[in-house]
């Protein structure tokens, strides 16, 4: 491995701030570790999936919005009010078609939407982690040994 102590003929630059690295190792490729830094955090924040982020942004608004009705308690709103504060409509979930009713749900809230409201606003039961302690019926899986009995 070598070291760049003096002056050589051809200079490094850094990759992220363009200055001349004068010292370091020959292989070195930026001149601090804020440099690097901001160079990796960049590439990383240059997402290939700008629609994704813009999709989930859009969900996650519309999903603030619905939770804030549930906790004031509003199941029905009128269409137009629901546009003012931000909703958008044409993004969510999950879709089904009950009958003559529009099902759509955002994440874990379900509601129903028509040309002039929303109703039927309502949070489905979400099902909590996995439990690690074993059941009874797991247990009884388990091989007897005779230390058991």
């Amino acid at each position: 491995m070598t070291y760049r102590i003096e002056e050589m003929s051809h200079p490094v630059y850094c990759r992220c701030c363009g200055r001349v690295i004068p010292y370091g190792r020959a292989d070195k490729k930026f001149c601090s570790a804020l440099c690097k830094n901001r160079y990796h955090n960049k590439r990383k924040n240059n997402d290939s999936r700008p629609a994704v982020k813009r999709v989930l942004r859009i969900l996650g608004r519309n999903h603030a919005i619905l939770d804030k009705l549930l906790k004031l308690d509003i199941r029905s709103l009128d269409r137009l009010t629901l546009l003012s504060l931000g909703f958008t409509p044409e993004y969510a979930t999950s879709y089904k078609k009950a009958g003559i009713h529009h099902e759509y749900a955002c994440f874990d809230i379900r509601y129903e939407l028509t040309p002039t409201r929303i109703k039927k606003i309502v949070r489905s039961a979400v099902e909590g982690p996995a439990d690690n302690d074993s059941t009874e019926e797991e247990k009884s899986t388990w091989p007897v040994w005779p230390e058991d009995l």
